[in-house]
C-alpha cells in the first residue's frame, strides 16, 4: 500500500488545480498575475495523480520538524544529485531496495511508458537500457524493459526512525522542501548536472507532512527516498 504524503489545504488546492494541466496551459497561468500559480505551495509536487496526497487533518500534532532553522538537523534531509533524472530499475549507483521505498512513498513514475526517459538518465546513474518495439506492432514507439523507478528531485530522509520514538502512529513529521529555481523552473539547467541541489537562500519552500504510522511500515524507516519535487519541463516531453 503506498504512503500518504499531507499537505495543507493551499497547497492541495494547488495540486488539484495544475493536475491536469499540459506544460503550456500551466506555464501560460504565470502571463497574468490573477492566476499565476508558480508560487503557491503545491506547485513543485510531483502530479497529484501519482502521489498518495491528502490534507493535513486540523487536528494533526505535529511531533517533529526536519528543516532550515528546525530544532532536529537538517542535514538528515538531502537531495541527492545521484537520485535526480530518470532512475531506471538496474542503475549502478542506488541505495539498498531504492525501488521497493521510493515506490512505497511516491507511487510510479509519470514518464513510466516513455521511451526518451532513457536519454536523460543522470550521468551518475546512467547505463544502457534496452528498447523495444511494442508487441504485436512493429511501427509503434519503442518501449524500455527495464522499469523507470524515479524522476524528479527525489528526497533523501537518514534516521527517520530515531525521531518516531515514543510517539504515537498518528503523530506527523513535517519536512519542509526549499525550492532551487534552477533546478525546477522553465529553464532548469541546474537538474542534469551534476551541481549540488542548494538547500538554503531559497525565496520558496514546499511543506509536506507524513505520519510516524507510515514511517514505521516502510520498506527501512532510516531512510525514506521519496520522488516529490518536479520541474517544469517534466510533462514537455523531456527537456532540449
Amino acid at each position: 500500500m503506498q504512503a500518504t504524503i499531507y499537505v495543507t489545504q493551499e497547497a492541495m488546492a494547488t495540486a488539484l488545480a495544475i493536475r491536469d494541466l499540459d506544460y503550456y496551459a500551466r506555464v501560460s497561468l504565470s502571463d497574468d498575475p490573477e492566476h499565476d500559480l508558480s508560487a503557491s505551495p503545491g506547485y513543485y509536487l510531483k502530479n497529484a495523480s501519482k502521489l498518495n496526497l491528502a490534507i493535513l487533518p486540523d487536528a494533526a500534532h505535529i511531533a517533529a520538524t526536519l528543516g532550515p532553522d528546525s530544532p532536529a538537523p537538517f542535514a538528515s534531509v538531502s537531495m541527492p544529485t545521484n537520485l535526480r533524472g530518470c532512475i531506471f530499475e538496474k542503475a549502478p549507483n542506488l541505495p539498498d531496495r531504492y525501488a521497493d521505498i521510493v515506490t512505497f512513498w511516491s507511487g510510479e513514475a509519470l514518464n513510466v511508458n516513455d521511451s526518451r526517459a532513457v536519454h536523460f538518465q543522470p550521468c551518475l546513474n546512467a547505463y544502457l537500457v534496452e528498447l523495444r518495439p511494442p508487441a504485436d506492432d512493429d511501427e509503434g514507439e519503442p518501449v524500455a524493459v527495464d522499469r523507470l523507478l524515479s524522476e524528479g528531485i527525489v528526497i533523501s530522509i537518514v534516521g527517520a526512525a530515531a525521531l518516531t520514538e515514543g510517539l504515537k502512529p498518528d503523530d506527523f513529521i513535517e519536512i519542509i522542501l526549499p525550492i532551487d529555481q534552477s533546478m525546477v523552473g522553465v529553464e532548469p539547467d541546474g537538474f542534469q548536472s551534476t551541481t549540488p541541489y542548494q538547500l538554503d537562500d531559497s525565496t520558496h519552500a514546499e511543506r509536506i507532512f507524513v505520519t510516524v504510522a507510515d514511517i514505521r511500515r516502510s520498506p527501512d524507516p532510516n531512510n525514506i527516498l521519496i520522488d516529490i519535487l518536479r520541474h517544469e519541463l517534466l510533462d514537455y516531453g523531456y527537456w532540449y
